[in-house]
C-alpha cells in the first residue's frame, strides 16, 4: 500500500489533543496546581503501529496561531433569548469577550464532571494558558457559580514516514500518542485573567477542561467559563475560525430550545440514509468523502479512504475510467478490458474504488445539531463535535463544510478496507 495513504489518514483521523491550563496577565494570582494522572514533563504514552518504541521527547509545534477545529461541551445553558448574552455555547471561551459565556446545563446539580473541549485541526505549542473564570461580565460573576478546581487533560498525535528497506516500498509510518493529565485550582474574586504557566512547552491538538469543584453562586446553580487563551513566550496565540464556528454553535443552540426541533432534526439525518445503512459525503474537493454508517439507535461509523468514484454513462466509458483509475486494476483482466468472471456489471449510478479504512479507537454518536466523536489512549478519553446542518434531502454541512448526500441505492461501494 501507498505511504500516502496511511499519512493521510492519520491527518484525518489524527488523536486529538486536551489541555487546559495557564491564565497570565495583570499580575493576578497564579492558579494553585497539584499533581494528579501525570507528570507534565514526561510524554505519558508513546507507541508506534503494531509494536512500542521509544520516540524520545515530544514535538515542538508551531506557535504563530491556533486553528480550532470544533468546540464541544457535555453540556451547555440554553435560554430563551436570542440576543447573543442570553445563549451560552461552548465557542464563548475563545471569543475573547467577558459579556459571553459557557454556562453548562447540568439540571440535578452545580456541574461537577462537565466538561468542554476544545479541538484544534494541527497540534499547537504553548507555554501558558490564561483562563478567565466565572461570567465576569457586570454582576453576573457573583450570581452564577465559578469554578474551584478542573482537570486539565492534553493528548496529541504526530506521524512519521521511517525508513525501513524490509517494508512495502522501503518506508513505514510511525505514529506516536501522547498525553498529559493535572489537576489546578482557580482563585475566586477574579474576574479577569488567571494563569498557568508550564515549566516545558506543551503541545497539544484539544483542550479539555472538567469541573471538579465550584466556588457557589449567589443566585444561580449554574457554573461558568468565560475565555481562555494560549501564549507562548508572553505573546497571545491568535484563534482562527472562531466567527464561523461562532455562527453555526448560536444557530445550533436555538434550535436546541425545542425538543421538536431536535426530534425533527433526528429525523432528517436518519432520513438521508434512504432506509439503508449508509451514505456517501462528497465534498467539493474530490478527495474530500467521507462514509457514514448508522447503526441501532444513535451509533454511527465513519470511514475515509483514498478513492476514485467513477460515475456510470456507458459501458465503454465506464470500462475506460476503470482502466485509467488508480484501483482499477483488481477488477480488470489483464491485457483484456473485461470484467473478470466473478465481477457483475454494476447497475447503480456511481461506482468507488479504492482504500477505505476507519480507526477503532474513534466512536461517534449523533447528538443534539451535531455528531459527537469520542477518541481514546489508554485511560484518557476525550470527546469533540461536528456541528450538524442539513439542507433538504441531499446537502449537508459538518463544522460549515458543505456536502453532496449519495444513498446506498446510487453507489457500489468496492473499495477494500482496513482498520487502525
Amino acid at each position: 500500500m501507498k505511504i500516502s495513504r496511511y499519512i493521510k489518514s492519520f491527518a484525518l483521523l489524527s488523536v486529538t489533543a486536551v489541555l487546559l491550563a495557564s491564565c497570565n496577565g495583570k499580575d493576578k494570582p497564579a492558579a494553585k496546581t497539584e499533581e494528579a494522572a501525570s507528570n507534565q514533563n514526561q510524554a505519558a504514552n508513546q507507541g508506534t503501529i503494531g509494536g512500542e518504541e521509544d520516540f524520545g521527547d515530544w514535538f515542538m509545534a508551531q506557535t504563530h496561531y491556533a486553528p480550532v477545529e470544533s468546540v464541544v461541551a457535555t453540556s451547555e445553558l440554553v435560554e430563551a433569548q436570542f440576543e447573543g448574552k442570553y445563549l451560552y455555547p461552548p465557542i464563548n471561551i475563545l471569543d475573547g469577550d467577558f459579556d459571553s459565556t459557557w454556562c453548562e446545563a447540568d439540571e440535578t446539580g452545580s456541574g461537577i464532571g462537565e466538561s468542554i473541549t476544545v479541538e484544534f485541526s494541527e497540534p499547537v505549542s504553548f507555554d501558558e494558558i490564561q483562563i478567565v473564570n466565572g461570567f465576569a461580565s457586570k454582576d453576573y460573576y457573583e450570581k452564577n457559580n465559578r469554578v474551584k478546581a478542573i482537570t486539565l487533560t492534553q493528548t496529541a498525535s504526530k506521524t512519521e514516514v521511517k525508513e525501513d528497506p524490509n517494508a512495502e516500498g522501503g518506508s513505514r509510518v510511525e505514529t506516536k500518542n501522547h498525553f498529559q493529565q493535572k489537576v489546578y485550582y482557580l482563585e475566586d474574586g477574579i474576574p479577569d485573567w488567571q494563569s498557568i504557566k508550564f515549566d516545558l512547552t506543551q503541545t497539544a491538538q484539544t483542550i479539555t477542561i472538567k469541573i471538579n469543584e465550584v466556588y457557589k453562586g449567589e443566585k444561580y446553580d449554574d457554573t461558568c467559563l468565560d475565555d481562555i487563551r494560549l501564549l507562548y513566550k508572553g505573546n497571545v496565540i491568535p484563534f482562527a475560525n472562531v466567527d464561523e464556528l461562532k455562527g453555526l454553535q448560536e444557530e445550533n443552540s436555538k434550535m436546541m430550545l425545542s425538543e421538536k426541533s431536535s426530534d425533527s432534526f433526528r429525523k432528517q439525518f436518519r432520513d438521508l440514509f434512504k432506509g439503508y445503512n449508509v451514505i456517501y459525503l462528497l465534498g467539493d474537493d474530490p478527495d474530500d468523502m467521507i462514509t457514514i454508517y448508522r447503526y441501532e439507535g444513535d451509533e454511527l461509523e465513519f470511514y475515509w479512504g483514498n478513492q476514485e468514484l467513477i460515475e456510470i454513462t456507458t459501458k465503454e466509458a465506464f470500462l475506460k475510467d476503470l482502466i485509467n483509475s488508480n484501483y482499477g486494476s483488481p477488477f480488470l483482466n489483464e491485457p483484456e478490458t473485461d470484467f473478470g468472471k466473478n465481477t457483475e456489471f454494476p447497475t447503480t449510478k456511481y461506482v468507488l474504488v479504492g482504500w477505505t479504512w476507519q480507526n477503532y479507537r474513534t466512536s461517534y454518536e449523533l447528538g443534539k445539531y451535531r455528531i459527537l466523536k469520542h477518541e481514546s489512549i489508554d485511560y484518557v478519553d476525550t470527546t469533540t463535535a461536528m456541528i450538524v446542518s442539513i439542507s433538504g434531502t441531499d446537502k449537508i454541512l459538518l463544522n460549515g463544510t458543505p456536502y453532496k448526500v449519495l444513498s446506498a441505492d446510487l453507489v457500489s461501494d468496492w473499495r477494500y478496507h482496513e482498520d487502525w
